[in-house]
């Protein structure tokens, strides 16, 4: 069943830019950056690395909320890794990292008062976060 759509606005496509979605990614919908879903032309790292969906849903258990992303990371050896980055609306902010270059569900678990994602980075280096709530991660899960 598809989610509805939260549109972000980004300031560029490729490599190492952010997007901004006002008023905020509610809970169970699907991330689209200037209008489109499939972020394959829009969220993209070195060496062929690249994000295709982003959606976040709601979880039972101990972390109440879960950020999938299906992408995949950079491939060739010494190519590195693609990082993301989600900030909600508290400003608590989630890193994620894309190493494997097969494609493939990469997820972020995470509690939080307001939990409406606000701002996505992307970059092929590791983007530095003042104050953050890691959450759990959990890393490729092969898509189907």
């Amino acid at each position: 069943m598809p989610y509805p759509v939260s549109n972000f606005v980004s300031n560029g496509r490729g490599e190492n830019h952010h997007a901004i979605c006002n008023p905020g990614m509610p809970v169970n919908s699907e991330v689209a950056i200037d209008g489109v879903t499939d972020l394959s032309s829009i969220v993209q790292f070195n060496d062929g690395g690249r994000v295709y969906f982003i959606t976040l849903t709601w979880s039972p258990g101990i972390y109440s909320y879960v950020i999938s992303v299906d992408g995949r990371g950079p491939s060739g050896f010494g190519s590195g890794s693609g990082y993301l980055a989600f900030t909600d609306m508290t400003g608590d902010t989630y890193n994620l990292s894309l190493y494997n270059s097969s494609r493939a569900v990469h997820t972020v678990r995470f509690n939080s008062d307001n939990p409406a994602i606000k701002a996505i980075q992307w970059s092929n280096t590791s983007i530095g976060v003042a104050s953050s709530n890691q959450g759990s991660i959990e890393e490729g899960k092969p898509t189907t």
